[in-house]
């Protein structure tokens, strides 16, 4: 057994929005947002955790696969921006899991979308869902943010963290006054 007790619940890197995924407006095209998240968590998790999800499958025969995105756009990312992207497991089953990603400005203090990705298990011989392994569970419920996935749905996280930004906003405002 490894001990996982130090290792970081909330991942985050920065990636700079480029010209071949933005629309005319210069705006992040919608459907690039998830491989932004997907591209973070893949890197984050090597960096931070030395799992290379590509790897374990090929060594145990198991990978995930996308089976549900439920994403918000609050703001939009735009070319050659640099953002900040946030992850973190939300929930985790002996066949799915739930990662939340946050894409922030490069400051963090305004959101431009979050996502919740859930991922299923599956056989890479017969593409059936699968089991995680003991070693596998005990790194994610190491890793596991609780009471988010199980205690909110989606536009319940979504207004929760809304009113966290807005009451972080009004702290630095108040702050700033203080000393104006």
């Amino acid at each position: 057994m490894l001990n996982y007790s130090a290792l970081p619940k909330v991942l985050e890197s920065t990636a700079v929005v480029r010209f071949q995924d933005c629309d005319p407006f210069g705006h992040l095209n919608n459907a690039r947002y998830v491989d932004y998240f997907m591209n973070a968590r893949t890197d984050q998790l090597q960096a931070h955790y030395d799992f290379n999800i590509f790897a374990v499958g090929q060594e145990i025969g198991s990978n995930w696969v996308v089976s549900k995105t439920e994403i918000v756009f609050l703001l939009p990312a735009m070319l050659m921006e640099t953002v900040r992207i946030q992850t973190r497991l939300i929930w985790a089953t002996q066949r799915k899991l739930v990662v939340e990603g946050i894409m922030l400005d490069e400051s963090g203090q305004q959101m431009k979308s979050v996502a919740w990705v859930e991922f299923t298990f599956v056989n890479l011989a017969n593409g059936r869902p699968a089991s995680h392994t003991a070693e596998l569970m005990e790194l994610f419920h190491a890793v596991q943010v609780n009471d988010i996935y199980e205690n909110a749905s989606f536009d319940e996280r979504i207004a929760q963290l809304r009113q966290t930004q807005r009451q972080k906003r009004r702290e630095q405002i108040a702050v700033a006054n203080a000393y104006a």
